[in-house]
């Protein structure tokens, strides 16, 4: 499992935990797990999630925990904020992780220095209560 981090801000990030496909996935970051969706008929793990199996268009599906841990996969360093909770923040990094088979996941960066990000480095997720609902993933150096 990730490691849960406090971080104490004033308003909630704009997250939009509403969308049932997106359930589980909030429900894991709540618990300090990354969920995903495999489908039931053929075993292709989905993300994001959709309606139908990208593989064999089945429409039943589990969650499963995929790991905590990944490579960077592609990055950007924000310098202009697009919405007013992260005007404080800036410069910050955002990086897309690969954690398992393709499976990407996207995610605030909380290392040290956000231009020091870099593709094939080594995260690991932590997990805070910064969205609405709770539950938000961020990524550091592992």
């Amino acid at each position: 499992m990730g490691t849960k981090a406090t971080i104490s801000v004033a308003p909630p990030a704009p997250l939009l935990p509403d969308n049932p496909l997106y359930e589980q996935y909030f429900d894991g970051l709540r618990t300090g797990r990354i969920r995903v969706r495999e489908c039931t008929e053929c075993g292709t793990r989905q993300w994001p999630p959709r309606e139908l199996c990208g593989a064999c268009q089945g429409s039943s599906f589990v969650p499963r925990d995929v790991p905590t841990t990944g490579e960077v996969y592609t990055y950007t360093v924000m310098y202009r904020a697009f919405h007013p909770w992260f005007k404080d923040q800036l410069p910050y990094g955002v990086a897309v992780v690969e954690v398992e088979g393709g499976i990407r996941i996207i995610g605030r960066y909380v290392g040290d220095d956000p231009e020091g990000l870099a593709c094939g480095q080594r995260m690991e997720a932590v997990f805070d209560d910064l969205g609405e609902d709770g539950g938000s993933i961020a990524w550091r150096p592992a």
